[in-house]
């Protein structure tokens, strides 16, 4: 008992010579070298925020449940490492948090103590990132060069992921998306070694209801890391669903860190089974990588959005005149060189003119938008284009004819409403020629015919 005293009292006042809120923390060993416990042994008075004693508590008791902090007390504690970390720790504390742990001596068996130091900031200073390790600021800066180099933010992407799976030695790394208004998660990129299949199954497709989960995985912290497959029994309070998946793939060890704008998540980056005696160096690593990621996406979603406004007719909610020709044109060079089938139509709004007429412009108005909206339930968006006032045309590329006159059939029978929605349409797939202009005249000529003999039908919606 006096040994512990002694101990206690020698740490306490290590603790208390600290400017900044000081905490030894206190990790005891089981016979097998596994973690039996770890608490807080002795702290300052600024480490408690309330002013309560935490002394003897378990750490989880009072500072979030961390992989990686439980990591680095650990081989702080038994190994002499010290750590130097910069954590996003808003949603904890409020604010930026730097860490600093330090190894602390021992003579007691199985027993190790360290020294957990924090001090926090209102916000990120991109000074504080200059201490980091050399090999770390390697794939830091590469990234990031990579990142800014040209105009491809796909391309850029895919080899930003490849070099953190090479950096990471892990079987694969992936980027994902989160959409939380179309309530989607889409693997944006993804690096597999060579040979592999196990990855490509577990993350080649993401149900948006599992990826919800990740965020209370991750918690307050920055990142959720597992590093055994003991550790899936984490995921299964939160994601059982995904648990099941990681047991089936034979996920044997993962991390995940998110992907942040404005305080909301967009994305993770996530990596599976590497080698975990670099966890701490990995983590890291993809924690600053987070940062600069998350802004290339947001800047590049602004920049989709700006092209959207400017392609979109807002009216019918589908794309352009000026789109349809770029498409058109890029689709013709293409089959001059490598044919492929493909489908184009043209639909026109029957009687529009006499609505306008007797039942003035929004009425009108109104038709139109109702059959933007018919078009795009068969259609993808990106596929239809308003060509004319009344006019729409479709441009489909590795289309095959059963299919697309399939759609075309649908579309008739949405768009046969004497009264409302009544398209006259002409199109034309076409597997072997590659001359796109040829079949939208075609296409073209087919519905002014249809066009004609709606009229002749009904007489009375023409406008002599």
């Amino acid at each position: 008992m006096g040994s512990e005293n002694s101990t206690y009292e020698k740490f306490k006042t290590i603790a208390e010579s600290c400017v900044n809120p000081c905490a030894i923390m206190r990790v005891v060993k089981n016979p097998d070298d596994t973690i039996n416990e770890m608490r807080i042994f002795a702290t300052n008075e600024k480490f408690s925020y309330t002013g309560q004693p935490i002394e003897g508590e378990l750490y989880t008791n009072f500072i979030p449940d961390n992989p990686e902090f439980d990591d680095q007390c650990i081989k702080a504690a038994f190994e002499g490492k010290r750590f130097h970390t910069y954590v996003d720790s808003t949603t904890m504390i409020g604010g930026w948090s730097e860490n600093l742990i330090l190894p602390l001596v021992s003579d007691e068996e199985g027993i190790g103590y360290c020294q957990f130091i924090y001090e926090v900031t209102d916000s990120m200073d991109p000074g504080k990132f200059s201490s980091i390790n050399p090999i770390i600021a390697g794939i830091v800066i590469q990234s990031c060069l990579t990142l800014r180099n040209g105009t491809d933010f796909k391309k850029n992407v895919n080899e930003v992921i490849e070099d953190l799976r090479e950096f990471t030695d892990s079987l694969s790394a992936s980027l994902i998306t989160i959409d939380n208004e179309r309530k989607t998660a889409k693997v944006l990129s993804q690096s597999i070694r060579s040979g592999s299949i196990a990855a490509e199954q577990l993350m080649s497709n993401v149900p948006y209801d599992i990826s919800q989960s990740w965020e209370k995985l991750i918690g307050p912290g920055f990142c959720f890391v597992i590093r055994d497959k003991g550790d899936i029994d984490k995921v299964d309070e939160c994601s059982p669903e995904w648990a099941k998946l990681l047991r089936a793939e034979d996920a044997q060890s993962l991390c995940m860190v998110p992907l942040k704008q404005r305080n909301e998540i967009i994305g993770y980056l996530m990596v599976t089974n590497f080698d975990v005696t670099k966890v701490n160096e990995i983590t890291e690593a993809m924690k600053i990588l987070s940062l600069f990621i998350s802004s290339e996406i947001a800047n590049n979603q602004f920049l989709k959005r700006l092209e959207w406004l400017t392609s979109i007719d807002m009216l019918t909610g589908v794309r352009n005149r000026a789109v349809m020709n770029r498409i058109v044109d890029e689709l013709a060079a293409r089959m001059k060189y490598q044919k492929a089938p493909f489908g184009v139509a043209f639909c026109a709004m029957n009687g529009l003119k006499s609505l306008n007429d007797k039942e003035g412009h929004d009425a009108g108005n109104e038709i139109l938008a109702k059959a933007g909206e018919l078009l795009r339930d068969v259609f993808d968006e990106n596929d239809i284009f308003r060509s004319a006032g009344e006019e729409f045309a479709i441009v489909i590329e590795n289309i095959d004819e059963e299919e697309f006159s399939r759609k075309i059939e649908l579309l008739r029978k949405l768009g046969s409403d004497p009264d409302g929605v009544f398209f006259a349409i002409g199109y034309v797939a076409d597997a072997e020629t590659g001359d796109v202009r040829k079949a939208l005249r075609e296409a073209y000529k087919q519905m002014q015919e249809e066009k004609k003999n709606f009229y002749d039908k009904f007489p009375e919606k023409k406008i002599w």
